[in-house]
């Protein structure tokens, strides 16, 4: 009796045990990213939170880990990357040469093209970034562009007027604010298909049919053991479902 009584003590404590040592283990494969409201490429309320993360959770997921997305406004998306002990890394990044050096880039997954939005009533004639010297141009605080346009304004050739996101960067170019503003047309064009505050003014905008460049988009991993770990977990999985070096991608 008292050894039946045992044996069904030691089975509940080993079976608690079990489901204990499971849990660890499968936290133990849950990766921690942060990233901004980005539609169509993130957001915590898109479908699978956007394109770019399906195409990164779907990576981790072939190699046997769990993402989790942390959405917060895009200085804060880098600080939590910086500061946060869960969190590993940010997305979407795209490179610069001060990002490189502060992170471990992952290979690349997707690309995003880099146009000037303008009102029809008075485009923006242009053949190099120079030419946009003397004019107001909006542009996303703590977004890289691209290399010209960045060292641009670095330089004071370009004088930036920053917004805190994408809809408050357009807004301006609607109102009058700025005269052009830099913008990814996928992102403009979700917006203006979404936010009425956008929709209703689409006829006196149009996006320049020349871009700056195209930027390839990367993870961006603490410059850690952990972000080494984490980088090549994420690599071979994006290999093995097939986001091709050129970062083409199909489902």
């Amino acid at each position: 009796m008292l050894f039946g009584r045992f044996k069904i003590l030691l089975l509940t404590i080993l079976l608690l045990l079990g489901i204990s040592v499971g849990s660890a283990r499968a936290e133990g494969h849950v990766v921690y990213l942060s990233s901004l409201e980005w539609p169509p490429y993130a957001g915590e309320h898109l479908p699978e939170n956007g394109s770019n993360a399906k195409i990164i959770r779907k990576a981790f997921a072939v190699m046997g880990y769990k993402l989790k997305i942390l959405f917060r406004p895009w200085k804060r998306t880098m600080l939590m990357a910086d500061n946060a002990q869960s969190v590993i890394g940010y997305f979407p990044a795209y490179y610069s040469h001060e990002r490189a050096k502060k992170y471990i880039l992952s290979n690349c997954y997707s690309c995003s093209p880099v146009s000037l939005l303008e009102r029809r009533e008075s485009p923006v004639s242009w053949n190099t970034v120079d030419d946009l010297a003397g004019l107001r141009v909006g542009f996303v605080a703590g977004y890289a562009n691209t290399p010209e346009l960045d060292e641009a304004v670095a330089n004071g050739t370009i004088t930036a007027d920053l917004a805190p996101t994408d809809k408050s960067n357009i807004m301006k170019v609607i109102k009058g604010r700025v005269d052009c503003a830099v913008v990814d047309p996928m992102v403009y064009g979700y917006l203006a298909a979404t936010d009425n505050n956008i929709g209703k003014y689409i006829d006196r905008l149009q996006i320049e049919p020349r871009a700056f460049g195209v930027n390839e988009l990367f993870v961006a991993f603490k410059r850690s053991g952990r972000g080494s770990f984490y980088v090549r977990v994420l690599n071979d999985g994006l290999r093995k479902i097939g986001v091709r070096e050129n970062c083409e991608y199909h489902d």
